[in-house]
């Protein structure tokens, strides 16, 4: 019996070793939480990284109501896609068996004057009728499994011409892009 056993050991190990041989190892983020752009040689590269920033404008006391943004510096991000080009992003999460749909966010940015902002709450007069716009200006991605560790993301479908911020539940950062015509 030792015989068999031994010899059914032998014949595995030369398939054991040709299957690793064949297991392509792709870049990972090393850290989780940090969100990177995932080019055509399969590099990870950088996105514009910026600190979310909460501000609230009340308008005549709050008689005319009041609006919380999230406010990010500069009119437009130094990175930069051309509309219709293939975009993916790799994120390392720290979230095994949660949906990735709740835990990582796309949305699109309104520019006004040197920044770029997305409205996250509006309250009428006297703050009646206050309301969550969270998600009006969401985008969704697509999630697959990348590597041992990570998610690769994908816009579900075309992104229009703008300006746009990815961020993750609990993350401290947000990470940012464009989109010109083509």
């Amino acid at each position: 019996m030792s015989k068999c056993i031994t010899f059914v050991l032998l014949t595995a190990l030369p398939f054991v070793t040709l299957v690793a041989q064949e297991v392509k190892k792709v870049q990972e983020p090393e850290y989780i939480g940090i969100v990177f752009y995932l080019d055509s040689a399969g590099a990870l590269l950088p996105l514009e990284r910026q600190q979310p920033n909460i501000q609230t404008k009340v308008k005549g006391l709050g008689y005319g109501g009041a609006q919380s943004s999230t406010i990010f510096k500069g009119s437009n991000s130094p990175v930069r896609f051309k509309a219709g080009q293939d975009v993916r992003f790799v994120i390392r999460l720290n979230a095994p068996g949660i949906e990735p749909d709740s835990l990582v966010k796309l949305d699109v940015l309104k520019v006004a004057k040197n920044q770029r902002e997305m409205v996250i709450a509006k309250a009428g007069a006297m703050g009646f009728g206050a309301k969550s716009t969270n998600g009006e200006a969401q985008r969704p991605l697509n999630f697959i499994k990348y590597g041992e560790q990570s998610l690769q993301g994908s816009p579900a479908g075309p992104l229009d011409p703008g300006e746009y911020v990815i961020t993750t539940m609990g993350g401290q950062s947000a990470f940012l892009f464009g989109v010109d015509r083509q």
